[in-house]
Formats: C-alpha cells, structure tokens, sequence
C-alpha cells in the first residue's frame, strides 16, 4: 500500500520548460545510485541496509522496482519527459 505524502515538497517543483537538448545530453551520463533507506531489500542494487531504518520512508519495493537496470531505465525516461527539478547540483536535476 503507498502512503501519500503530508505536505508538498517545493524543491520537487517541476522545471518549465526544461530544455530538451540539455536533457538529451544528460541521458547517457546519468546512472542511479540508490538510498538504502527506500529499500526493503537491497536487490541488485548493491546496498547496506540501513543501521536505523526510517519507518516514513517512501519504498520503492512499493511500486515495484527492485533492479537497478529497471530503476535506471525510469530515471533515464524522466530525463526525457523532461520530469526534472528545478533544482541542480553539479550539472544534474536534484530530482528527477
């Protein structure tokens, strides 16, 4: 069962329009890295659990993605749609 979110997080604020050519370069060099903390098991991704699990954690295991080359191909074809953040760090959406 998926929880729904309390509050909106301004820094998930879509970016309009995003530039579709700065995104096509992105595509190939992006990869996912993962947080153990929206894991329940780990999988292929290649994560230590937790020490302290957060119980308000999203999962992913929830929507059911448990491989990374899944969860890349969904990162991949956000960066696409153009489904990024307003915000970036070192040449990549905070949040895509």
């Amino acid at each position: 069962m998926m929880r729904k979110r309390g509050s909106f997080n301004d820094k998930r604020r879509f970016m309009e329009p995003a530039d579709p050519e700065v995104l096509n370069e992105i595509v190939s060099r992006v990869s996912y890295g993962g947080n153990p903390e929206h894991k329940r098991n780990p999988g292929d991704f290649g994560l230590t659990p937790p020490a302290q699990p957060r119980p308000d954690k999203s999962l992913c295991d929830e929507i059911g993605v448990f491989r990374r080359a899944e969860a890349e191909r969904l990162l991949r074809d956000g960066l696409k749609r153009g489904m990024v953040s307003e915000h970036w760090r070192q040449g990549f959406p905070r949040n895509i």
